[in-house]
């Protein structure tokens, strides 16, 4: 993905994340904003009503209060017509009242309170008792003030258990000095409830109501308008409607001046106080609004939030395509230009467009331009460094290349003089036979191998490792060949011959190098070997019936270590046809890519299984056994060895 592509996806994403997150935030503030609005409807329609209720509880009361004065002037009407006429026709007269007037209940008590007569709706009533005023309602406790003349008149209510459905209101006067009259007439109840015609213009007046219901501090349902349908009484769909929205509404009806709201399914319910003139909570007024009229609004609300976020989302795709744009070209050019540098064709000059900004971009190609002509002045101080050098190592090269032939040229005829010194076959004899070989590890090896005849007729045989390889091994072998054969004609006991040798390399050996060696005479007549080890491998004696045994060892210390040493002897006698195979620790330590050693085991199978094949054979057998268990590993040192077989003393 390229930056330009990143920037644009990055700002892209970003703008995207913030319009949901403001579309998100917008769909919560609008349902709020709506619920809210419900809800101040819901408290501007209980103030409505608990308004139009205060001004009739107004209105009432002071009806009320007018009523009072009428009934205490009709009181004391009564009072003075019953003071003044003590005859038998007063009962007659207080039914007529009663009968004729508004007045319906007339009562006429003595001054303990106890009743006398009465005269209801027409009707006269002698032979009272104090229980009729019971059944009536009335509660003598409340004429005490009026008895003990404290006061003039008492107004009271009463709630008769039977004979009246309704309540009546009395007032009683003094009637002298030892009687009272108490004058009643029923209650008007019509101001009581809520008046519904209010409550059917304010659902007339709000759009998106379906309806409204009024419950009284008894959680009774004092007014509804469902619909079409106005009044307190509600209609089979009305009471499915308010059994599902006053059921929660009620309980939790706001009595603490608060205005609450619940979204259903299908509607949204809000309930609301109504207040009474000293802000108490005498009610609540509950609203149903359909889902359809908020879904409405909030898809509205969705479909403009909707267009405001894809103006903003291309707007925002613009500016970011733009924006990346211009941040990325210089991102590319400065790429260009490394590319460039890259293949050695690089202009700075080509960046001086972008190097003009002020910005940090500009800061970098202005650096970058600096860091490329520093790059390119080096490299052409170092080509011309490298065309000199490589002209002064061309030279040099062919030097070495001469002087390397040289060399090679030497060591060619180092080896070949090597080669030369070291007798290829045993000297003739009736009596023994033999053959050799060696292969240097390198071009130069420290092995070497000799036989040669002694004056009095016996067959030498030496075999050796000098330490090290290449040119210094070769020479020191080249000296110690020397030596042996030196002292082999002066001495005729191989311990002895073994003494003088190595005294001799330890006066004459400035490198501190040593040599194993091997060395042993052959008597043709009787097949006594005599021999003496000094570090060297053991031989093998294979014998004609094709056993494979070591010579033992004498225990000799390598020659070259110190002066003065003692080498002991051993002497064994060779039968016909039994053959004596000397090597060098370069076959047995052969090793393979494994890290395995060839080992004398091995060894010692192959002369085994070639005990009767002729003497060169032998050779070829164990170089070919070699060769196959090393396969592709380097040789690490000289491969050298010796056979000789003794063939017996024959008579002419």
């Amino acid at each position: 993905m390229t930056l330009s592509l990143r920037l644009m996806v990055t700002v892209l994403t970003s703008v995207g994340l913030a319009i949901v997150g403001v579309a998100i935030v917008m769909g919560l503030l609008a349902r709020d904003a709506l619920v809210d609005q419900a809800e101040g409807r819901g408290r501007l329609i209980a103030g409505l009503i608990a308004a139009e209720a205060n001004r009739s509880e107004a209105f009432l009361h002071e009806i009320d209060a007018a009523s009072l004065l009428e009934m205490e002037a009709q009181s004391v009407a009564i009072a003075r017509l019953a003071d003044t006429d003590r005859s038998e026709d007063l009962t007659k007269s207080l039914v007529e009242i009663t009968a004729d007037s508004v007045i319906d209940d007339i009562w006429l008590l003595d001054r303990s309170g106890h009743p006398i007569a009465r005269a209801v709706n027409g009707v006269g009533i002698r032979d009272v008792g104090d229980a009729d005023l019971g059944e009536a309602g009335i509660d003598q406790r409340e004429l005490i003030p009026l008895l003990a003349g404290n006061r003039f008149a008492v107004s009271l209510r009463s709630t008769p258990r039977d004979g009246f459905e309704r309540t009546l209101r009395y007032v009683s006067v003094r009637l002298g000095r030892d009687r009272f009259v108490l004058v009643g007439s029923v209650e008007d109840e019509a101001g009581e409830a809520v008046p519904a015609a209010g409550l059917a213009e304010a659902l007339a007046e709000q759009e998106g109501i379906e309806a409204i219901w009024v419950v009284d501090d008894r959680l009774e349902v004092t007014a509804a308008a469902i619909g079409s349908a106005r009044g307190t009484a509600l209609p089979a769909a009305g009471r499915e409607l308010a059994e599902r929205a006053l059921n929660a509404a009620v309980i939790d009806r706001a009595s603490d001046k608060a205005a609450f709201s619940r979204i259903d399914e299908d509607a949204l319910h809000v309930a609301a106080p109504i207040l009474g003139r000293w802000s108490i909570a005498t009610g609540v007024v509950v609203m149903r609004l359909p889902r359809t009229h908020l879904d409405s609004l909030l898809l509205d609300i969705t479909i403009l939030g909707v267009i405001a976020a894809a103006v903003a989302f291309a707007v925002g795709s613009v500016i970011a395509i733009v924006s990346a744009r211009r941040i990325a070209r210089p991102v590319v050019a400065l790429t260009r230009g490394a590319e460039e540098m890259d293949r050695g064709d690089f202009e700075p000059a080509s960046l001086d467009i972008v190097a003009d900004r002020r910005d940090e971009l500009g800061t970098l190609v202005r650096v970058f331009q600096t860091m490329a002509r520093d790059v390119q002045n080096r490299e052409q101080h170092l080509e011309g460094l490298v065309r000199e050098r490589t002209a002064d190592l061309e030279q040099k090269n062919e030097e070495l290349e001469k002087a390397r032939k040289r060399v090679d040229e030497e060591l060619r005829i180092a080896r070949s003089l090597q080669g030369a010194i070291l007798p290829r076959e045993i000297p003739e004899s009736q009596a023994y036979a033999g053959s050799a070989m060696m292969t240097p590890a390198q071009e130069l090896g420290g092995d070497f191998y000799d036989c040669f005849t002694l004056p009095d007729g016996r067959l030498g045989i030496v075999i050796a490792d000098v330490s090290g390889k290449g040119v210094p091994a070769a020479f020191f072998m080249a000296i110690v060949r020397t030596m042996m054969r030196s002292a082999a004609i002066e001495y005729s006991r191989p311990g002895q011959c073994m003494r003088e040798v190595n005294d001799a390399v330890c006066e004459q050996n400035p490198h501190s190098l040593f040599v194993t060696m091997f060395y042993g005479i052959l008597d043709p007549a009787s097949g006594r070997f005599d021999y003496a080890n000094a570090g060297h491998n053991p031989p093998f004696m294979v014998g004609s019936g094709g056993d494979v045994t070591e010579l033992p060892t004498t225990s000799g210390v390598v020659v070259g270590i110190m002066p003065d040493l003692d080498y002991n002897e051993g002497t064994v006698v060779m039968a016909p046809n039994d053959t004596l195979f000397l090597y060098t620790d370069g076959i047995s330590e052969a090793m393979n890519e494994a890290d395995e050693e060839f080992g004398e085991e091995r060894l010692a199978n192959v002369l085994e299984e070639g005990s009767e094949e002729p003497i060169r054979s032998v050779i070829e057998n164990v170089s070919n056994a070699v060769e196959a268990f090393v396969v592709d590993a380097p040789q690490s040192d000289d491969i050298t060895c010796m056979v000789l077989r003794y063939l017996g003393e024959k008579t002419p």
